[in-house]
């Protein structure tokens, strides 16, 4: 089953929770103080957060890059990511593939999302040149640092073998790391491996265990509607 990834989700990122709320609690004037005249990398970021969402602030998705990209200049990962998201997006600011992938390639060094961003956007060509090799590259390293969307993208390539050469042994073990983390699209293609014994003992009891919680973490399938 091919699951459509949802990506890049533009969400508020705090980068480290010891100090998150004490700069969320701070007034507009307070928190620009911090960011304008101290320099204050993680208030450089919240500003950025306040001007994307217009809190006590007027909504300027362009202010908001400009302070993220201050802030990702002294090191803050999250910023780096959002201005990604931004430009992947193009909701809020003209979409640019090629300048979310130069911005998820910055934050790629410390940042397992933003490697299998641009895993994803160098399988479908987006912002650079298709590259299939580079892609499972970066699949492979962000699924080694547990993100499970890599995990399961790496086995379902090797599951589909539409783009790689179809190798059932590779795709059980990403597909069992994702599995784990309660990816139900995961959790659906181990049970088609077993169901069918595809390069393991056939386990009809252990395929339907798997389709059962793929159903409850949200697949929709005739399957899930039986009693």
């Amino acid at each position: 089953m091919k699951k459509l990834v949802a990506l890049f989700l533009l969400f508020i990122c705090f980068s480290n929770p010891s100090y998150a709320q004490d700069f969320r609690d701070l007034s507009f004037d307070e928190l620009y103080k911090k960011a304008a005249e101290e320099n204050n990398p993680e208030a450089q970021f919240y500003l950025g957060v306040r001007y994307l969402y217009g809190i006590s602030v007027t909504k300027d998705a362009q202010k908001a890059i400009e302070w993220y990209e201050k802030a990702a200049a002294q090191g803050i990962v999250y910023a780096m990511t959002n201005i990604a998201n931004l430009y992947y997006k193009g909701e809020e600011v003209e979409q640019d593939y090629t300048k979310a992938f130069e911005w998820f390639q910055k934050a790629a060094e410390k940042d397992d999302e933003a490697q299998f961003s641009l895993g994803y956007m160098y399988e479908k060509g987006q912002g650079v040149e298709q590259n299939i090799t580079k892609a499972l590259e970066w699949y492979q390293k962000a699924s080694e640092n547990g993100n499970v969307n890599a995990q399961y993208s790496l086995g379902d390539m090797y599951f589909d073998g539409k783009v790689v050469e179809q190798d059932y042994s590779l795709a059980k073990i990403w597909l069992e790391k994702a599995a784990e983390q309660n990816d139900p699209y995961a959790q659906w293609n181990l049970g088609v491996i077993y169901f069918n014994g595809y390069d393991v003992k056939k386990d009809t009891k252990k395929a339907k265990e798997l389709f059962k919680k793929a159903c409850e973490n949200g697949i929709k399938h005739e399957f899930c509607e039986q009693k």
